[in-house]
């Protein structure tokens, strides 16, 4: 009987110890799912934005004399507010760091093209560091959104 008892105390603190060596692994997992379904709900919302955005692009284009199709200043202004803000006016942004130079609009016949090319960046971290081995490895990348819609 005592010597069960003694063995039962070499086993008290395990699993403490067994918790922090596994504790790191864990949180990597779980920011990184987070991460994750962070990056599809922001793609989803881009995808979303550029399709209403090239909604209004499309009902709002001015055709020319011979038929071309011309996109106003103030159309092509009011189709990047509505990607950044979802609103044709300044508001809350949507998306970080989305600036106009990365919103495109163009014209394929009488078709309209908006493209957005947005460089998605993480929350908890830019980087992964490599303890000195070497360059750090940036964790952005592009989200590339384009729609196709007829100038009615």
């Amino acid at each position: 009987m005592n010597k069960l008892f003694i063995n039962l105390n070499k086993q008290q603190g395990l699993a403490a110890i067994e918790f922090t060596l596994i504790l790191p692994f864990l949180l990597l997992l779980i920011f990184s799912c987070a991460e994750f379904g962070r990056m599809l709900y922001q793609y989803n919302a881009l995808n979303t934005s550029v399709r209403d955005a090239s909604r209004y692009l499309s009902s709002n284009v001015i055709f020319g004399d011979n038929g071309s199709i011309v996109i106003k200043d103030s159309i092509s202004q009011n189709t990047k507010n509505l990607i950044k803000f979802s609103q044709s006016s300044n508001a809350t942004a949507l998306f970080p760091n989305l600036d106009d130079d990365d919103i495109s609009l163009s014209i394929s016949g009488d078709f309209v093209i908006v493209t957005v090319n947005y460089n998605w960046q993480p929350i908890f971290s830019d980087t992964l560091s490599t303890f000195g081995l070497g360059n750090n490895i940036d964790l952005s990348f592009p989200l590339v959104s384009s729609y196709t819609m007829r100038a009615l």
